[in-house]
């Protein structure tokens, strides 16, 4: 196995960026990858948006062996459903059908998958084949909030995530953008003979404004227009908090102390955990809101929505509207409050008699 010449330097790497066709050499240089981690100590959660769980596992027991500890499929796919794979796969395999058009939909199970995992002894490892499919359901900026998310949740949990790409379908630019977000990119021939790392990302380092000129830092600058120039604002503001660019904050005012030492009239102002702050950077309000739609089994009380999220009710009611407007969700009304359902999810009697 090729994964041998390269094992020490995937050692300290949480979330690895596969470069490889998608063609049968590429998908099992992916999935070697994937059993780098012996298959008696991994529990393994596959999000596949082509491959059925049943053709993924034939695959596996054909190039690797044995199933892992634990086996867990997330299939993106609109055309199925979960007891289509029932009677195809193993026993103890579970296989949760979602929408490939919303990332969130991913997300939640897949969260849920790395939770329970948390205090096993195995390694959750992470697959996803494959970033070249994802891409042709949402666009750009939605599919890189998306796995700043997932990647960051792995990294979290000290799971192991792998992510197909095919290098030959995107353009430079897409992908050195993606790279930002994984601590290594593992490239494979079109034969899957040879095998190359790269770092993913190396921050530049910063020059002083002694050791360069202006008119120079400004020829530097990047380009603020073109299709990405959004991610490149997120960008900034993930690796790029120190730059000289930007102007120096203020010194904060020395608090006033007491008789004892102690400060007094300054009260330290909370800070939220990085963990969720990463999310929620990330999150638009309405992702936010079928987040916790999803992970309620698509339907919540509207006074529960306005709890978890602590926004106000006005809030919470002109986002929903909103939503409710754009058929993503329908509102019942329940004495004296609202019940919130993903469309999709709707009591048969909430609908209308004449719908087909």
């Amino acid at each position: 196995m090729n994964v041998r010449k390269i094992k020490k330097e995937l050692e300290d790497a949480a979330n690895v960026l596969v470069l490889a066709p998608l063609t049968p050499d590429g998908n099992q240089a992916h999935m070697e990858l994937v059993a780098s981690t012996p298959p008696n100590d991994a529990n393994i959660a596959a999000v596949t948006y082509t491959q059925p769980p049943d053709q993924w596992l034939g695959d596996w027991q054909r190039s690797i062996g044995h199933l892992p500890q634990e086996m867990r499929f997330i299939h993106a796919s609109g055309m199925s459903q979960p007891s289509d794979f029932d009677e195809q796969t193993p026993d103890g395999v579970t296989t949760a059908v979602v929408d490939p058009t919303d990332p969130m939909e991913i997300i939640v199970p897949l969260s849920s998958h790395l939770k329970s995992w948390t205090d096993d002894e195995e390694q959750p490892v992470v697959s996803v084949q494959t970033l070249t499919v994802l891409l042709e359901y949402v666009d750009f900026d939605t599919a890189f909030r998306y796995l700043h998310i997932l990647t960051h949740r792995i990294q979290a949990a000290g799971a192991v995530g792998y992510f197909q790409m095919d290098p030959d379908i995107h353009d430079p630019e897409t992908i050195n953008t993606l790279k930002t977000l994984f601590d290594i990119v593992v490239e494979i021939s079109e034969d899957g003979a040879e095998w190359t790392t790269t770092p993913a990302y190396t921050p530049q380092e910063s020059t002083t404004e002694t050791e360069q000129p202006a008119d120079e830092k400004i020829e530097a600058e990047p380009q603020s227009d073109g299709p990405l120039a959004s991610i490149r604002t997120v960008l900034s503001g993930l690796f790029e908090r120190n730059s000289s660019d930007e102007p120096e904050p203020e010194p904060e005012p020395e608090p006033e102390t007491n008789v004892a030492g102690e400060s007094v009239g300054v009260e330290p102002e909370p800070q939220p955990p990085v963990g969720n702050l990463a999310d929620e950077e990330m999150l638009t309000d309405e992702e936010r809101i079928r987040s916790l739609l999803i992970q309620y089994g698509g339907r919540m009380k509207q006074a529960d929505i306005t709890s978890e999220t602590s926004w106000s009710k006005s809030t919470v009611s002109r986002k929903l509207s909103k939503m409710e407007n754009n058929d993503e969700i329908t509102r019942v009304q329940i004495g004296r409050g609202n019940l919130v359902f993903l469309n999709g999810s709707e009591p048969e009697a909430s609908k209308s008699p004449f719908e087909a």
